[in-house]
């Protein structure tokens, strides 16, 4: 009998843990569809009654439904408003029914569990968008771009300098745009389009969230002065870098943060005063101006971002990167002269190497970082940014 007893209490008690895990699962997703369904009656200017009792409803619904949950678990959910974030609790109780162990008397298994969910509801958000439009944003934005633009240019950038394409009225700039090459700039004016668009969709869009839109080169630009109207935005893109002399079409990057942080100021809690997300698209890369090209020591100066820079924003701001690549380019002077030199920050390979781990060093948390080249368009990481500021996080 003992050893029928803890035979039977292994597998027994086997079932008991596999019951739990899937109670545990469903449990977790139920808070989380909960919050959800707050954040969405939310933005429909329900009242707090309402959204507190869709969301518990919605939570009580997904538990119940559920697959392969054991007969009579009973959930139990709370929906607690706090300013603007909501928290679903849910806890549960069940048993697992004994088989073998019954021989010795015992019926069942008593197990139980909790999760809580919180998200933030519809804050307002003020998002800046700092666009990078120095002379590197006129490079071919893929290497079938820039393999165009060398072979027909003479040059991997098309720069926006007046000065005539032989046998053309175009400058480079405008030779690439009439041949079909797109441009960094291109890509990321394509992107703002798409990621407004997405905006115009989200309920709370014409209540909740404000946009602005600034460029920067040599100097620091306002295009788009904070504003609910999305369309401002869309209407109003960077424009082209203008190259025209030696000192045009520079990344002055360190110069011009203090700037802007004046500009964007402190971030606020969302409900009296709106939280602020800034993105840089950018690819990353700061230089004095085009003199480098002859004035040997400059070269030292053209460098990634430092992130000591992107920290002269407030601290209550969040930071995100969109990483337009900046692509290795070992075939060119110019290149192996600055980006293709060793590491001067330390690092083990080249200053190359050191763009992205300063980028990302740029910003709040390393999901606010993303590389142009991973995504399915400039436009979706925009909104990938946007909606990792404003995610659903599960509390325990």
């Amino acid at each position: 009998m003992p050893l029928i007893g803890l035979a039977g209490g292994a597998i027994d008690y086997s079932k008991a843990i596999a019951d739990r895990a899937r109670l545990n699962n469903a449990l977790d997703a139920a808070v989380i569809v909960g919050a959800k369904q707050a954040q969405s009656d939310d933005a429909k200017n329900l009242t707090n009654k309402a959204i507190r009792a869709n969301a518990k409803a919605a939570a009580t619904d997904y538990f119940n439904t559920a697959p392969n949950l054991p007969v009579g678990a009973k959930p139990t959910f709370t929906v607690k408003l706090n300013n603007r974030t909501v928290t679903v609790e849910g806890s549960y109780t069940s048993t697992t029914p004994a088989s073998l162990l019954k021989i010795i008397g015992f019926d069942k298994f008593a197990i139980g569990g909790t999760a809580a969910s919180a998200i933030d509801l519809s804050p307002m958000v003020d998002i800046h968008l700092l666009i990078d439009v120095s002379g590197s944003m006129a490079l071919g934005a893929t290497t079938a771009d820039i393999n165009k633009l060398t072979s027909n240019l003479g040059c991997a950038f098309a720069c926006h300098d007046g000065v005539k394409v032989k046998n053309t009225q175009l400058d480079a700039f405008e030779w690439a745009l009439a041949n079909g090459v797109t441009l960094r700039i291109n890509e990321i004016n394509a992107g703002i389009l798409d990621f407004i668009a997405w905006l115009k969709t989200q309920t709370s869009s014409t209540k909740r969230i404000r946009i602005a839109v600034h460029s920067f080169s040599t100097t620091l630009e306002t295009i788009v002065p904070i504003t609910a109207t999305l369309n401002a935005a869309a209407t109003n893109l960077p424009k082209a870098p203008d190259a025209s002399g030696e000192f045009d079409g520079a990344t002055h990057f360190n110069e011009i943060m203090a700037q802007f942080s004046d500009e964007v100021g402190a971030s606020g809690d969302g409900a009296q005063d709106a939280r602020k997300l800034v993105i840089i698209a950018t690819d990353g890369v700061q230089d004095p101006n085009r003199t480098w090209s002859w004035n040997i020591p400059l070269r030292k100066k053209v460098v990634p971002f430092s992130p000591d820079d992107c920290r002269k924003i407030d601290p209550s701001v969040s930071i995100g990167v969109l990483y337009a690549p900046y692509l290795k380019m070992p075939w060119d002077w110019g290149y192996n002269a600055t980006l293709g030199s060793p590491s001067l920050i330390g690092g083990p390979g080249t200053r190359w190497d050191d763009i992205v781990p300063q980028l990302k060093a740029c910003t709040t948390s390393a999901d606010l970082f993303v590389d142009l080249s991973t995504t399915a368009s400039v436009g979706a990481a925009f909104t990938s940014i946007f909606q990792r500021f404003t995610q659903v996080r599960l509390t325990k």
